[in-house]
């Protein structure tokens, strides 16, 4: 399997600090998330990983005469329609599998964050469920399914709730 951000732990760390930052951040900004890591390291890692495609140069921050880019995830590369992903590569799909779990542990990290020095509980869960089902069966499963989280997906406009973040892989 090739699972390209996840062979380096400095890029993987570099890939996580810049998921949901649209606006980027410079190599400074990310020295200050990223204590451990020096900033010749960063560097060399974000050039790397523009040279892959993996970031992009959203802006420039001007200090003084110093100018200072700003580096966000190249999402575009994991943006893809039904389509695209009937006829994608399996390293094309792994890429976007890759990028959705590491949504989904960056948003753990910042929820985990926010529970801060108050203890308090914990209240995220998950799951595995093997289940013996029929083609027919699989099928009627994702139907039902989609359409509980869509029901309480709209309801996101009438109520002023907290955001949650629900997600699911089905295997088949």
């Amino acid at each position: 399997m090739e699972f390209d951000l996840f062979k380096n732990q400095v890029r993987f760390k570099i890939a996580l600090e810049l998921i949901d930052r649209d606006e980027g951040l410079s190599i400074l900004e990310l020295n200050k998330l990223l204590k451990e890591v020096s900033q010749a390291t960063l560097y060399r890692h974000v050039n790397s990983m523009v040279e892959d495609d993996l970031l992009k140069i959203v802006g420039l921050n001007r200090s003084g005469k110093v100018e200072e880019k700003l580096y966000a995830l190249n999402t575009q590369a994991y943006k893809i329609s039904e389509e695209e992903w009937q006829s994608a590569t399996y390293n094309e799909k792994i890429k976007f599998v890759t990028y959705f779990f590491m949504y989904i542990l960056q948003g753990y990290k910042n929820y985990h964050e926010s529970l801060g020095t108050n203890q308090s509980q914990d209240q995220s869960t998950f799951s595995l469920v093997k289940m013996n089902l029929t083609d027919d069966s699989l099928s009627e499963f994702q139907s039902e399914l989609s359409a509980l989280m869509e029901k309480y997906y709209n309801m996101k406009s009438l109520d002023k709730g907290t955001e949650r973040t629900i997600s699911m892989v089905i295997i088949p």
